[in-house]
């Protein structure tokens, strides 16, 4: 049975990680293997970001004089600023679940 204290995000993280208040190593791991996990899925899609700009700056970040004609992505706008939006909502999940377990 939950604690009537905790509110339901509190609640929800603890059935989430398995963790019933006994085991704070056992949260803390798996709290770890939830932001590990959807880090790595940022960092693929910031990859997948960059693949899309590279051919258009040197390595050092300098933008090639082309770039000033416009850009335009490979991929397209449609797919690129997709990837975008998606890296966004990978980090502020992130953030949120950091937040939500820091807040105690």
């Amino acid at each position: 049975m939950s604690d009537p204290s905790q509110t339901a995000w509190e609640a929800r993280l603890r059935g989430v990680l398995g963790c019933d208040g006994r085991d704070p190593e056992r949260a803390l791991k798996n709290l770890r293997y939830v932001v590990a996990s959807v880090n790595e899925e940022a960092l693929a899609v910031w990859d997948d970001l960059w693949d899309e700009l590279r051919q258009s700056v040197t390595p050092g970040g300098i933008v090639l004089p082309e770039m000033a004609k416009g850009f335009v992505p490979p991929c397209g706008w449609p797919e690129f600023l997709e990837k975008f939006w998606l890296l966004k909502h990978y980090l502020d999940y992130v953030h949120r679940f950091c937040d939500a377990s820091t807040a105690r």
